[in-house]
């Protein structure tokens, strides 16, 4: 037996691990493939992380799967009879976790500009806020803040959780501080500095576009 049959025996064994089996044989199938259960059905990828989040509808890991192979505009049907786009996925992962710094990213890439999307808590995000919610789940991710600064406008600023207000160069000396060994975000922030203007880092340096 392969990976894939092995996935499928356990699916069939033990129903205290259907849900882990059937995210497991969801991962491992390639985009269009389709596997054969044991009790006759044909299923692909996405019908795999809908299985397992029947079988338990807190799995974040199963909503969060599902919403990395369904494309743009795509939808899926869940077993409660729901239809959900990508971002209303993550939503629900956002619901079993909403600590999760991957999710809050995903649902910000997801974002047009000037759209967004409601949690289940009220709350109303759009791209920059979603971004910010990944920061403040893991703020030691340089992702999260490469991807705020990237978003913003000349001038804009964007207010932290912490209640900090960060202009696109105080966000870009805080990916410098995320990662310290990537010339690349020395160089991206000496791009938006002014002639003669300087920056100062965590460390203490100050340093302006030439240092």
């Amino acid at each position: 037996l392969d990976k894939k049959q092995l996935f499928v025996e356990a699916i069939r064994c033990d129903n205290n691990r259907k849900r882990s089996a059937y995210n497991n044989l969801g991962s491992a199938l390639a985009p269009g493939e389709t596997v054969q259960l044991c009790d006759g059905r044909i299923l692909n990828e996405i019908q795999l992380f809908v299985e397992a989040i029947r079988c338990d509808p807190d799995d974040i890991l199963a909503y969060f799967n599902l919403s990395l192979v369904l494309g743009a505009g795509e939808t899926v049907r869940m077993h409660d009879g729901r239809v959900l786009n990508q971002k209303q996925v993550l939503v629900e992962a956002i619901r079993c976790n909403p600590k999760d710094s991957s999710v809050f990213y995903n649902l910000a890439l997801a974002l047009s500009v000037g759209e967004t999307v409601q949690l289940h808590d009220g709350r109303v995000l759009d791209e920059k806020q979603a971004l910010v919610e990944a920061i403040r789940c893991k703020p030691d991710n340089g992702e999260p803040w490469r991807t705020l600064g990237g978003v913003l406008a000349a001038g804009e600023t964007v207010r932290l959780l912490d209640g900090r207000v960060l202009n696109k160069k105080q966000l870009l000396v805080e990916v410098i501080r995320c990662d310290e060994t990537d010339g690349w975000h020395y160089i991206k922030l000496a791009s938006v500095l002014a002639a003669g203007e300087a920056v100062k880092l965590h460390d203490g340096r100050t340093l302006n576009a030439k240092q």
